[in-house]
């Protein structure tokens, strides 16, 4: 008996065999079939034609045009060394956002739905706090409380400029009279009526006892009358002076204390303000607040977004009561994401050679797509159970197309350049383990040929075995030969 075997591949596996021809039986991943082999031939009968190898296919020229199969020749060439890692994309961490609402409170609104994408400040939900509402109100307290401070400070100023005023005038001895109608009309409290009494007082008395002194000297005047009125004049100019002295203290220590007392009023103003900062109002918003105009609303308080981006979690239901420790959404900017790719501990010594540089990787759902991504960071330490040091890079998404979750393939490059045997990257097959192309035989046959590929480079494959330079390999359209092959191995 003679055996012959025939491989059929992974796609026929499934196929069950029922009775034997010859035997049949499956192996593995293939299906062997032995048997005899026929009989000679008998005169008048040909011999059968010789059947064609299993790992060949043939394709005319009508049906390759159809399916866009076009061939290249193999040749060496020289390209970027790299290696190639598996990888995950994840969400940006710098963009990604938590909402929490930093005030206790009831949940009133919660509009914006899971999916939604939303700019930056827009209004997430809307909590009623009675601490916003006590927030508010305080600074209305502290806003009048400012208010009658500068009032009284301005009140402090005047009074003090037009004492001094009237203090500088009076010691140029005018006339009462003048003093009157000049300082009628400028106010100064209690200070006009006591400093002009005062200073009434002492012209008088001096008038008095100069009146007497000459009298004296002429041995006019009687003694103590003279005596009299030096010590009427002498107490009169001690009062004068007192009340001008008493009153240039007074005024300026109660602008001082009306300075100190706007100061605190002040001051106490802007830790209202800062709480309001805190809890998340911006200067702008603080500035046009009512709280009175605003009624019931002087509770509401506005949960923002941060920024711009799509809403990928929301755990806000309402009438329920939030605060500090309850999560309501979660936010993330999509426009950029995450690789995470695993560098085990024979390539290590390649990680200060890519640090900082762009790679490029391809995701399943994009087979003819390749994208790329900039290193920013390279690992610290090595996994306890992957065994690899964990590589991110950021790549911009600005079409959506990558999300996060799938799995990549990336391609590190290494800045070395290195001639090869390459093959564009879309002429590699692939099924379960083995890697292999269709070489061309002649115009119409193609033969499926196993090859071990080394690194993959700028949408090149390296190709360690199975080819040699100047050999024609199928680069588009393999997958009409596959199912071709498939075919005819399904009709034997």
């Amino acid at each position: 008996m003679i055996c012959r075997s025939v491989w059929f591949p992974l796609a026929v596996q499934s196929v069950v065999v029922a009775g034997a021809i010859g035997g049949g039986i499956v192996v593995g991943r293939w299906w062997s079939r032995s048997y005899e082999a026929p009989p000679p031939a008998v005169a008048g009968h040909p011999p059968d034609s010789p059947k064609r190898p299993a790992s060949r296919v043939r394709l005319d020229a009508a049906r390759r045009r159809q399916a866009n199969v076009r061939i290249e020749p193999v040749a060496m060439s020289e390209a970027s060394d790299s290696i190639v890692v598996t990888g995950k994309l994840a969400l940006d961490e710098d963009r990604l956002a938590h909402i929490y609402s930093p005030v206790e409170g009831v949940l009133r609104e919660a509009p914006v739905k899971l999916g939604e994408s939303v700019a930056a400040g827009r209004a997430l939900a809307m909590v009623d706090s009675k601490e916003i509402g006590d927030a508010k109100l305080d600074l209305v307290r502290q806003r009048m409380s400012v208010g009658f401070a500068k009032t009284n400070k301005q009140w402090a100023e005047t009074i003090h400029a037009n004492t001094q005023a009237l203090i500088a005038e009076l010691a140029k001895s005018p006339p009462v009279t003048e003093l009157e109608s000049r300082f009628r009309d400028q106010p100064m409290g209690d200070n006009r009526q006591l400093l002009v009494t005062a200073y009434a007082k002492h012209e008088q008395t001096k008038a008095d006892f100069e009146r007497l002194r000459t009298l004296r000297d002429q041995s006019v005047g009687v003694e103590k009358d003279y005596i009299r009125a030096k010590a009427d004049y002498e107490s009169a100019s001690a009062t004068f002076q007192a009340a001008v002295e008493q009153l240039k203290f007074t005024t300026k220590q109660r602008l001082l204390e009306s300075e100190q007392r706007l100061q605190e009023a002040l001051t106490t103003e802007q830790v209202s303000r800062a709480l309001l900062l805190i809890l998340g109002y911006s200067e702008a918003d603080i500035a046009k607040m009512d709280p009175i105009g605003e009624g019931e609303a002087v509770a509401h308080y506005p949960i923002r977004a941060p920024f711009a981006g799509t809403v990928i979690g929301k755990h806000a239901v309402l009438s329920e009561h939030v605060g500090p420790q309850h999560q309501l959404y979660e936010i993330a900017d999509l426009s950029r994401v995450w690789l995470h790719a695993d560098v085990f501990e024979k390539d290590l010594v390649t990680l200060g050679r890519v640090a900082g540089k762009t790679l490029r990787f391809r995701a399943a759902g994009y087979p003819d797509r390749e994208f790329t991504a900039q290193i920013f960071h390279t690992g610290d330490a090595v996994d306890d159970r992957t065994r690899a040091v964990k590589l991110i890079a950021v790549a911009e998404n600005a079409e959506g197309l990558l999300k996060p979750g799938m799995f990549v393939e990336a391609s590190l490059p290494l800045g070395t350049t290195k001639k090869s045997l390459r093959i564009p990257a879309g002429a590699v097959q692939r099924q379960d383990d083995e890697t292999y192309v269709f070489v061309a035989v002649d115009a119409e046959e193609f033969e499926r040929r196993p090859i071990r590929a080394g690194r993959a480079a700028a949408a090149t494959v390296e190709v360690l075995e199975g080819l040699q330079p100047g050999e024609s390999i199928v680069v588009e359209g393999a997958l009409a030969l596959k199912s071709e092959m498939l075919k005819e191995l399904l009709s034997e």
